[in-house]
C-alpha cells in the first residue's frame, strides 16, 4: 500500500478523472441510464447471479497466479510472516473488487439522487450487485487456495514444529480421499455429459415463466444432478479405495471419516441450495425441507453401507436396496398421511 501511495499519484490522477468523466455522462443521459437502471432492476436475480459468477472467477484466478508467481519467486525461502504474507495477498486480490463494489452502489446511488423516481430500483440494483460481487469474493477466495507444492524447499530461519507436532506431522495422512468423489464426479461432468441435464432443465421450463422460476428450474436440475452423481461416485470410491487399502492398518472410523466427509459437506451445501430453489418455484417450506431430509437420510444411508461393507469385503447391494425400499415406504406413508388430512 505504501508503494501504491508513492508511486500512484499518476493513476490516482487518471482514476479521478475518469469518476469526473462517468459522473458526467450519467449526468447527461440520466434519461437512458434510468432506464436501464429500472430494466436491471426487473432481474435483480439474474444481476446478482452475473456478479457472483464474476467475483468468483476473477478472484480466484488472481489469487492462483498470485501464489504460483510467489511459490517460483527466488524470495520463498525468505522469514516472511504467514500473516503478513496473507494481509498482502488479499488487499492485492480483492482490492480491485471493492473499487468494482463501490462503483456499483455509487452509480446507483448518483441516479437516485437526480432521478426521486428511481430510488427504490437504484436501491435494489446496488443491493443485487454489492451482495453478488461480496458473495463471489468469498466463494473465489476460498476456491482459489491450493496446495503446497511439495517441490519448494522450506525456509530454513521459519520456525518449525518441535516435539509432538513435529512427531504427527511425520505420520501418514488420508485426508486426501476426501477429494476422490469430487474428482469422480467432476471427471463424470465434461461437457459432452452435462450438455444432457441442461437440455433437460431447458425443457422443463414452462412457456411464459419469470427469470426467477427459469433459473431456479435449471439450478435445481443441475443441483440434483450433482447430489445424485456425488452418491453414486462415493459408493465408487469405497469400493476402490477399501481394495488398496485393506492391507494398511487404517480403522474403519478413519477410512469412514477419510472418504465421506468432503462428499458429506458438499451434500449439506446441495440441499441447502436446493431448498431455496424450491422455495422460489413455489413450493411450501414443509415440503421443501421434508424432501431434505429424505434425500440426506437416503445419502446416509446408502454411503454409510457401502463404506462399511467394502471395508469389510462384502458386497452392499442388498442392504442398500433395502434402505431404499424403507425410504420409499416412509415416503408412501407420509403422502398417504398428507392425502388422508387433506
Amino acid at each position: 500500500m505504501s508503494r501504491w501511495r508513492e508511486e500512484g499519484s499518476r493513476a490516482v490522477l487518471l482514476a479521478l478523472s475518469a469518476l469526473a468523466v462517468v459522473i458526467a455522462l450519467l449526468l447527461a443521459g440520466s434519461g437512458q441510464v434510468v432506464g436501464g437502471i429500472k430494466a436491471l432492476a426487473d432481474y435483480w436475480v439474474l444481476l446478482a447471479v452475473v456478479a457472483v459468477i464474476y467475483a468468483a472467477t476473477s478472484v480466484s484466478g488472481r489469487r492462483r497466479q498470485l501464489e504460483e508467481s510467489e511459490s517460483q519467486s527466488w524470495l520463498v525461502a525468505t522469514p516472511i510472516p504467514p500473516r503478513s504474507l496473507l494481509v498482502s495477498q488479499a488487499i492485492r486480490v480483492l482490492l480491485p473488487l471493492c473499487a468494482l463494489a463501490v462503483v456499483a452502489v455509487m452509480v446507483p446511488a448518483l441516479i437516485a439522487l437526480t432521478n426521486e423516481g428511481v430510488a427504490a430500483a437504484a436501491e435494489k440494483v446496488a443491493g443485487a450487485a454489492a451482495g453478488g460481487l461480496f458473495v463471489g469474493g468469498v466463494v473465489g477466495w476460498w476456491t482459489g487456495r491450493r496446495t503446497k507444492p511439495s517441490g519448494v524447499v522450506p525456509s530454513r530461519y521459519v520456525p518449525q514444529p518441535r516435539g509432538k507436532a513435529a512427531k504427527a506431522s511425520m505420520q501418514p495422512d488420508a485426508s486426501a480421499l476426501s477429494g476422490w468423489p469430487i474428482a469422480q464426479v467432476l471427471a463424470w461432468s465434461r461437457p459432452e455429459n452435462s450438455r444432457y441435464v441442461l437440455i433437460a432443465a431447458l425443457l422443463a421450463v414452462q412457456g411464459g415463466s419469470s427469470a426467477v422460476a427459469g433459473l431456479s428450474v435449471v439450478a435445481m436440475y443441475f443441483v440434483a444432478s450433482y447430489l445424485a452423481a456425488l452418491l453414486s461416485a462415493t459408493t465408487t470410491v469405497a469400493k476402490s479405495a477399501a481394495t488398496w487399502l485393506r492391507a494398511t492398518p487404517i480403522t474403519l472410523l478413519g477410512f469412514v471419516w477419510s472418504v465421506s466427509r468432503r462428499a458429506l459437506l458438499h451434500q449439506l451445501i446441495g440441499v441447502v441450495l436446493a431448498i431455496a430453489c424450491m422455495l422460489l418455484l413455489g413450493a411450501p417450506v414443509s415440503m421443501a425441507l421434508q424432501a431434505a431430509v429424505l434425500w440426506f437420510g437416503l445419502f446416509v444411508s446408502i454411503s454409510g453401507l457401502a463404506l462399511v461393507d467394502h471395508y469389510r469385503g462384502r458386497s452392499p447391494l442388498v442392504k442398500i436396496a433395502l434402505s431404499v425400499a424403507t425410504v420409499a415406504a416412509l415416503v408412501t406413508v407420509l403422502q398417504l398421511r398428507v392425502g388422508a388430512k387433506s
